[in-house]
């Protein structure tokens, strides 16, 4: 029972662990988006609730790191609590609320939608836009054509020599290289929050196991103690008679 106890106990160590690298993730994930967010935006308040999601998950690792090295069963059933009202935040999100990365990608479609009617009045949007993307035009370098316009210098790829070719222009127009971009965040999202709730699932399985032999370890300790025969010390160093060994060994000399 004891190596049970000791081999869950090392395990949710290590588990709560890697919890709490998630949270900081989350949390330096969260302030770099804060810099790039503009204030009083669903994308900032999205950026927020990450940050305290973050330093909660934290705050919750400690407490739980805490009740397990101090075996504590109060302290761990508590922290089982924890989690799972943390799973049940998380489900709410997941079945009631919007998906969180679209967010982002809906600020990003639309600097694109301007970048690319303001063409007219202000194209350098769309040339800084597709330098930094890598991309020509709206679905491709022949919308430049339909409009008679030249093909812009910032669809051409650099050459060894520092030169743009005709043959150099960037394959893609900026509407696909946007839509990979969300499709490839929303697969991230979708794969860091199943992580966070896999792991989560780990820690609350092993804390109630990990709960459930403390009970029963708790158990046999009440038991022994009760057992103990009426008359006899129950601190093991009591019953040795120590004292007692010495003087009938003194009187066997004398």
């Amino acid at each position: 029972m004891n190596r049970c106890y000791n081999t869950i106990k090392l395990s949710g160590l290590l588990a709560n662990l890697l919890y709490m690298l998630l949270g900081i993730g989350v949390m330096c994930g969260a302030g770099l988006g804060l810099q790039a967010a503009e204030p009083n935006t669903p994308e900032h308040t999205y950026f927020v609730k990450s940050l305290v999601l973050g330093g909660t998950i934290c705050m919750i690792v400690m407490f739980g790191c805490y009740g397990l090295i101090c075996n504590l069963l109060c302290v761990n059933l508590i922290f089982t609590l924890f989690i799972l009202i943390c799973l049940g935040a998380e489900y709410l999100q997941l079945h009631h609320y919007n998906n969180p990365s679209h967010i982002a990608t809906d600020s990003a479609w639309h600097q694109l939608e301007l970048a690319w009617h303001g063409l007219d009045s202000r194209p350098e949007l769309m040339h800084q836009y597709e330098a930094t993307q890598h991309c020509c035009g709206y679905n491709n370098s022949d919308d430049y054509r339909q409009l008679h316009l030249l093909v812009p210098a910032s669809c051409y790829q650099a050459t060894s020599n520092d030169t743009y070719q005709q043959k150099h222009v960037y394959p893609r127009g900026c509407l696909e290289t946007l839509s990979n971009s969300q499709r490839y965040i929303q697969h991230r999202d979708k794969l860091f929050m199943w992580s966070i709730v896999g792991l989560e699932i780990f820690i609350l399985l092993q804390t109630t196991a990990l709960s459930v032999v403390l009970f029963k370890l708790r158990q046999r300790q009440r038991l022994a103690h009760r057992q103990v025969p009426p008359g006899v010390r129950r601190e093991p160093r009591s019953n040795h008679v120590t004292g007692s060994r010495a003087q009938l060994l003194n009187d066997a000399d004398v």
